[in-house]
C-alpha cells in the first residue's frame, strides 16, 4: 500500500473510531472531530515516518552503486562558460 493511501486510511479509521465513541458518550459530532484530529496526526507521523525510511533506502541504494550526487551548479559558472572562459 502507498504513503498516500495509507494516510487516507489512517484519517479515516481516525474519525471512524472517534465517531463510534462520541456516539458511545451521547456526542457524535465532537468525537468525529476528536477523532478526525487524531487520525490526522498518526497519519502525519506515519507519513513522515515512511518518507524517511524510504528516502535511507534509496541512499543505500545510490552508495552501494558508487554514484555521487551531482555538485550544484553556481551562477558564476554559467556566466563563465558564456564568456568562452
Amino acid at each position: 500500500m502507498g504513503l498516500g493511501w495509507q494516510f487516507v486510511t489512517e484519517m479515516l479509521a481516525g474519525a471512524f473510531f472517534g465517531w463510534i465513541v462520541g456516539r458511545w458518550l451521547g456526542d457524535e459530532t465532537i468525537g468525529a472531530l476528536i477523532g478526525t484530529g487524531c487520525g490526522l496526526a498518526v497519519a502525519t507521523y506515519t507519513l513522515i515516518r515512511g518518507a524517511l525510511k524510504l528516502n535511507s533506502a534509496l541512499d543505500r541504494m545510490n552508495k552501494s552503486k558508487g554514484t555521487k550526487p551531482r555538485p550544484p551548479v553556481l551562477q558564476e559558472n554559467w556566466k563563465n562558460r558564456d564568456k568562452g572562459q
